[in-house]
């Protein structure tokens, strides 16, 4: 009769397992579909990590049992291992060599440096020591999304504060955007010349918007590399809105209402990113230059906009990073929307999300690359 239960058991172990990896390869192919054909992968994407973990439940399981029905998970974990890089990573410091030219890259979205929540506290102070943060860090190149400044205001001349006071070459990409007429936008300050700068404005947002992205051709020491920072479409779900949902739990009908109001919200976000995406990569790929891209994208690693980032790009996390990574500073706990990308030419030796910088909603994330030498790369 034990041998029975036992028997029964393990097949339905083995049918929940089974369904794991078939949810695991749906998850994965519904990766590459554009949300404007079928919005409804985004969702099924988003729930690959759910998948990704059980699976390995499945194996640690399996190990333990001392099962030869290891094989189903095992294969499954082994061929979707590129996506478990995803969902963390564990990469040993790399020394870098004695003679090779290094660029460190600083990305950060500062939320405005909290300057509206202080007008609207009725304190005008801008986060002093937000803005003392970025402008003494030890970054050759910082790639500010979500920038403020001021030139009227000692407080809030965030040009002068963070780059001509120390020296830095920059170019703006922003708009004057409120009523005291402070620049809002997108700034890529370094240490190093800029010898051109453009502004990618995407064809589904207003031209005013703070979706945008710049780039920067620098001249590293006798190097070219083009700098990308870049702001995706914003998700548009504020804290209250997951406190909502959270407390309609119990209410059907105050729930089903909130649900569709998420999903409303991360429907259109799905579509106007995916579409973004592919208006930068196509000028990322007529650069004569190694390139990096950073910046808020607004999207998680498990998602259409990150997965076509990935398929031509290598992500300094991923390559150099350890653990989640999370880079958003909220309510929703674990979430990666903060990256750093990069092209041949160039490699990732060190990369760091900045915890201790928490005034904003969004982490500081930094990376070191090592400039590969010319006759490498042709090679």
């Amino acid at each position: 009769m034990s041998g029975t239960f036992k028997n029964i058991r393990r097949r339905v172990w083995l049918i929940l397992n089974t369904l794991v990896v078939l949810w695991m390869l749906v998850a994965v192919l519904c990766l590459q579909v554009p949300p404007s054909s079928f919005w409804l992968a985004g969702f099924v994407a988003f729930s690959l990590p759910g998948a990704l973990v059980l699976n390995f439940l499945f194996l640690f399981y399996w190990v333990l049992r001392r099962s030869w029905l290891l094989v189903l998970p095992l294969s499954a974990f082994i061929l979707a291992w590129s996506y478990y890089a995803r969902l963390v990573t564990l990469n040993f410091e790399k020394v870098i060599p004695a003679e090779a030219k290094t660029l460190q890259v600083m990305s950060f979205n500062t939320h405005v440096f909290n300057a509206y929540d202080k007008i609207v506290e009725g304190v005008p102070q801008v986060s002093t020591d937000m803005i003392d943060w970025v402008a003494t860090h030890p970054a050759d190149v910082f790639c500010l999304q979500e920038f403020y400044s001021r030139v009227n205001s000692v407080e809030y001349n965030n040009f002068k504060r963070i780059g001509t006071r120390y020296g830095k070459y920059k170019f703006s990409s922003t708009s004057v955007g409120d009523r005291i007429k402070a620049d809002l936008g997108i700034v890529i300050f370094s240490r190093y010349p800029i010898v051109e700068g453009g502004t990618i404005r995407f064809s589904n947002t207003p031209e005013r918007s703070a979706n945008r992205a710049a780039w920067a051709d620098i001249d590293v020491n006798g190097d070219m590399v083009r700098v990308y920072a870049v702001h995706l479409q914003s998700m548009s779900i504020k804290s209250e809105d997951i406190e909502n949902t959270y407390s309609a739990i119990g209410d059907e009908t105050s729930f089903e209402k909130e649900s569709r109001n998420l999903a409303r919200r991360l429907r259109s976000g799905f579509i106007s990113r995916a579409a973004q995406v592919q208006q930068l990569l196509d000028h990322v790929k007529a650069s004569p230059y190694p390139i990096i891209i950073c910046g808020d994208f607004n999207d998680i690693p498990f998602s259409y906009t990150y997965n076509e980032l990935a398929k031509e790009l290598k992500n300094a996390h991923e390559e150099a990073g350890s653990g989640v990574g999370a880079t958003y500073n909220g309510l929703l706990p674990f979430l990666r929307i903060d990256n750093q990308f990069y092209s041949e030419g160039l490699e990732a030796y060190h990369f760091e999300t900045h915890y201790e910088m928490g005034l904003s909603d969004h982490f500081p994330i930094s990376a070191t690359y090592v400039l590969q030498p010319k006759d490498a790369e042709q090679r």
